[in-house]
């Protein structure tokens, strides 16, 4: 019996003696698991500061970036008004046409900030809307000059499918519901579609809507890497005149009539894109017949007079700024208008303003 309280009394102050043993490692235990949730929040911590400010520094590039386009577009704006008060002769020589050149830019810009992008004039363009007249009647002549286009490289559709296609744009845009001839389109057509939509019948505000006529395709609007589609070369805003000193070889080249072989067309629309490319030449762009009269062997060369100008009225602006990893993009039309009188003040009016 003694010997069995004795055992008894032995285990219970073996117990109570590893007890204090236990109770610290336990401790430990928590203490560890306590500096490891600290550990875990303060990383955390670190990591929400490190994105909220990364967050506040591209928030602050991006206002930066819009600020240096938008500068670009008011610098654009009071180049062309100086320009117009200075002359009515349009060429891309001119110092708008060169805004985002490097050394061309009369302002600085902030560290590591660039403008790019350029300025371009519409009535270097061809005028779509034009294809009817303000009763909606078609006109011809803009009809032939788009036919042409069409037919001419980059495009090169057959005859009759750029008829086709010039005649369901006539129609999308006259005020009549009558189709013009088979491959016309009016609102009839469109219903008939399994997403049916109506013909505008009224001038096109957008280019994009082109994309809803009949015929028209991606490869026509879009064009490719190597080549403009439609959507270069078109334009919404016009007075109906094209610019012989701005437009590009394809519509030079539409311009000339059927009667000239093509490979003269070709060669014409080359030589005049390089005549006025030379500085030398530039006091000469204000001749409304010079790409006749100042270029060696294209005196048969004639064009539609009505269609014809040396100066312009609409210009777009696509520039994009950016500052650091901010990048905001412009893209706006303008509209010039001098006043008559001896004052003759010039006004830059925005027609479409974008940013994105």
């Amino acid at each position: 019996m003694k010997q069995n309280n004795f055992m008894k009394s032995k285990k219970a102050g073996e117990q109570h003696k590893q007890s204090p043993l236990g109770q610290r490692g336990v401790a430990l235990i928590l203490v560890l698991l306590m500096v490891s949730i600290l550990v875990v929040l303060v990383l955390e911590t670190l990591r929400a500061m490190q994105v909220e400010g990364a967050n506040s520094r591209q928030f602050q590039d991006s206002l930066q970036a819009e600020g240096v386009a938008k500068s670009g577009v008011s610098l654009a704006i009071s180049l062309l008004a100086e320009d117009l008060a200075e002359n009515e002769v349009d060429h891309l020589g001119e110092p708008w046409a060169g805004l985002t050149k490097p050394d061309s830019l009369p302002v600085q810009l902030p560290e590591d900030g660039t403008l790019e992008g350029k300025v371009e004039d519409e009535a270097g363009k061809f005028p779509i809307n034009y294809l009817v007249d303000n009763e909606g009647k078609p006109q011809d002549i803009y009809q032939k000059v788009l036919t042409g286009m069409l037919t001419n490289t980059p495009f090169q559709l057959g005859e009759e499918e750029a008829r086709g296609l010039v005649s369901a744009i006539t129609d999308w845009l006259d005020k009549d519901d009558e189709a013009t001839g088979e491959l016309g389109a009016e609102t009839s057509y469109y219903q008939s579609l399994e997403n049916p939509y109506e013909a505008r019948n009224g001038p096109l505000t957008s280019l994009a809507e082109l994309q809803l006529v009949r015929g028209m395709t991606d490869a026509l609007y879009f064009g490719s890497e190597e080549n403009p589609g439609l959507r270069d070369l078109l334009t919404v805003y016009s007075n109906g005149k094209i610019n012989i000193n701005t437009a590009s070889p394809y519509i030079l080249k539409a311009l000339v009539s059927n009667s000239v072989s093509e490979d003269t067309a070709q060669a014409w629309a080359e030589s005049v894109v390089a005549y006025r490319e030379e500085p030398m030449h530039w006091d000469f762009l204000g001749e409304p017949d010079w790409y006749r009269n100042r270029m060696a062997g294209f005196n048969d060369i004639s064009l539609p007079a009505e269609l014809i100008t040396t100066q312009s009225s609409h210009f777009s602006v696509k520039l994009t700024g950016k500052a650091g990893v901010g990048r905001k993009s412009i893209f706006a039309c303008l509209e010039r208008v001098k006043s008559e009188g001896e004052e003759g003040k010039v006004k830059v009016l925005i027609r479409y303003w974008e940013v994105y």
